[in-house]
């Protein structure tokens, strides 16, 4: 269980999506916003960080499964046991994948991969952190049934894989091979909000079982993206649990103690009698509909590049060397990430929490290289990619980039004639 094809695949995936960035741009197609992938690729990165520590937990109780209950022994070594399971993995995602979106609960730790009004690949690495969390009990027929630990580790990833190229909008239908396989077709209907387009096409790999179970739906004109009720945020962290509060509030809200159970288990949209009428999607006018957006100051932009590929480029050495990191320098790494990147979309709005919070963070980081010993020669992997100086040197990188940003955003601030608002942000058509 130590490989982990999506780490090794990972640079394929941007690979890809800077093509399709290229592409579309030469095109002059606006099929990328740079907010939006940012605010996609830090949903990514969220659930990398977070997987760290769920993954072990969740193949563990797989791996229990298999010990205790299993019927059959199948082997590693068979073909035959490696399709199996590939296509029974890829039945009971369709399973998790519908209850995701017609059961609340499920649906609260999925709902963050529909969020984007924009379809490209970065749409694909948006996860939801709990999403692995709630899926799992979906999967465990598998270990009843015999197959190992590794085999449905690595089947899983190789599903989800597969999944990466269907989130496009450069790929047109694909005649015949769309009668077994999902396509990019068939799951731009399935990120569309257009009611016809709702609850529809949840195959991971296989359409067929949209197709026997009667949730298949054709694309007729391309789909109007997101979710019925869009979000209004850049925040990462609101993306990934905002829904999870609205249910809350719905449940202590309302005076029915049978109700405040069952909005758990409703689907999306139900609200108990009262606290109002259920929500039921509407249909979109295309002509006056309009994507969430802001507007900063280049300078802001310009700082926010810079920043998130610091953050991505983090994120990177966390993943990669994950393995030869001291648990502290691991949550200390993973927690300054996070802090990123959600300063990142509150910066986004022109929020003056956000920026003062990136001064408290990069504050934080300098005065921590004084009085942290950190120590990046250990990492034997980083040794191998770097000339040993180099590598010795990372602390004092981390702490001179720590001190020029926060002069740098600083001194913007106080060019600034004011504060910016505490709401910070005003829509804009994209």
């Amino acid at each position: 269980m130590e490989k982990n094809i999506i780490e090794l695949i990972t640079p394929a995936f941007f690979v890809l999506a800077f093509a399709e960035l290229f592409w579309v741009l030469a095109a002059k197609k606006p099929f990328y916003r740079y907010k939006d992938s940012v605010n996609n690729l830090s949903a990514g990165v969220f659930m990398q960080v977070f997987t760290v520590f769920i993954t072990v937990g969740l193949v563990g109780i797989y791996a229990w499964i298999y010990e205790k209950c299993r019927l059959l022994t199948l082997s590693d070594s068979s073909w035959q046991a490696w399709i199996v399971c590939y296509v029974l993995a890829d039945f009971f995602y369709y399973w998790y994948h519908r209850f995701a979106h017609e059961i609340n609960v499920f649906w609260a730790s999925h709902v963050a991969h529909h969020q984007s009004e924009d379809y490209n690949f970065t749409v694909a690495l948006r996860q939801g952190v709990l999403q692995n969390t709630f899926s799992l009990p979906f999967y465990l027929p598998l270990a009843v049934l015999g197959f190992s630990p590794f085999m449905f580790v690595m089947v899983i990833q190789i599903n989800f894989a597969y999944q990466f190229w269907i989130h496009t909008r450069l790929i047109p239908k694909l005649g015949w091979f769309e009668w077994l396989w999902n396509t990019p077709s068939h799951h731009r209907v399935h990120h569309g909000r257009d009611p016809k387009y709702i609850d529809k096409n949840y195959a991971g790999t296989f359409i067929i079982w949209d197709r026997f179970f009667g949730t298949f739906q054709e694309e007729e004109e391309e789909p109007i993206f997101g979710i019925v009720k869009p979000m209004t945020t850049w925040n990462p962290v609101r993306a990934q649990f905002d829904y999870f509060r609205e249910l809350f509030e719905l449940s202590w809200k309302t005076k029915s103690w049978k109700d405040a159970f069952a909005v758990w288990f409703r689907p999306p949209g139900w609200k108990p009698r009262d606290l109002g009428e259920s929500v039921i999607p509407p249909e979109i006018d295309r002509k006056i509909y309009r994507k969430f957006d802001t507007e900063i100051p280049v300078a802001l932009t310009v700082y926010t590049i810079l920043q998130f590929l610091s953050a991505m480029g983090a994120s990177m050495v966390y993943i990669e060397f994950k393995k030869e990191l001291p648990l502290s320098e691991m949550i200390v790494l993973g927690f300054y990430i996070l802090w990123t990147l959600r300063n990142i979309g509150t910066i986004f709005e022109l929020k003056t929490s956000g920026i003062v919070l990136e001064l408290v963070r990069l504050a934080s980081i300098a005065a921590l290289t004084y009085v942290y010993p950190f120590d990046f020669t250990r990492v034997e992997k980083l040794n191998a990619l770097l000339a040993p100086e180099i590598v010795a040197s990372l602390p004092n990188l981390m702490k001179v980039t720590a001190i020029g940003s926060f002069l740098v955003l600083g001194a913007f601030l106080l060019s600034q004639k004011r504060f910016f608002s505490v709401k910070g942000y005003s829509t804009k058509a994209a």
